[in-house]
């Protein structure tokens, strides 16, 4: 017995793979927006790495305009990031170079670097990291949070408490 579809069924099919991409992009613009909701930036500024010290106190410089934040670092972590900001590349590549490949090649975006507190002379860091349905938020030191943000071009934000006004 041969068994076949009336015109008016074969219709409806056509549609099933358009409302399944519909139902996918809404699922995930709705994730999307929940992810954006968890990152906030309130009571932090925004700063660029401004310069990279190799002397006998090797430190990196934050700056936005009148505001900075200077952390004192090692010198490996210096060249590190002086590498970073230069877009250099060694014969072996640091341990940020691997970070920021692995992230580009199973697509998690860094969304953003933030330096959060300072306790007992040491500075604490987070990076932002979002999945195509994940958001994870990871401690880490500032220097390799920096060397990695200056790898992939992320955002840096600093508690607005640990910045200072020099203007």
């Amino acid at each position: 017995m041969k068994y076949s579809y009336k015109k008016s069924n074969r219709r409806k099919l056509i549609y099933i793979p358009f409302i399944v991409i519909i139902i996918i992009a809404i699922y995930l613009s709705l994730q999307y927006s929940m992810f954006q909701s968890f990152i906030s930036t309130t009571g932090c500024m925004k700063m660029e790495v401004s310069g990279v010290s190799l002397t006998d106190n090797p430190n990196v410089l934050l700056k936005n305009g009148c505001y900075e934040l200077t952390i004192l670092i090692s010198p490996w972590q210096a060249e590190a990031i002086q590498e970073g900001l230069e877009e250099a590349t060694r014969y072996r590549p640091y341990t940020h170079d691997i970070i920021s490949e692995i992230l580009s090649d199973f697509s998690i975006d860094l969304t953003l670097v933030k330096i959060t507190k300072l306790h007992d002379s040491t500075y604490f860091a987070e990076l932002y990291l979002q999945g195509l349905t994940h958001l994870s938020i990871l401690d880490i030191r500032p220097s390799d949070a920096i060397a990695i943000a200056v790898r992939t071009n992320t955002p840096i934000y600093v508690n607005q408490s640990l910045v200072t006004k020099t203007c």
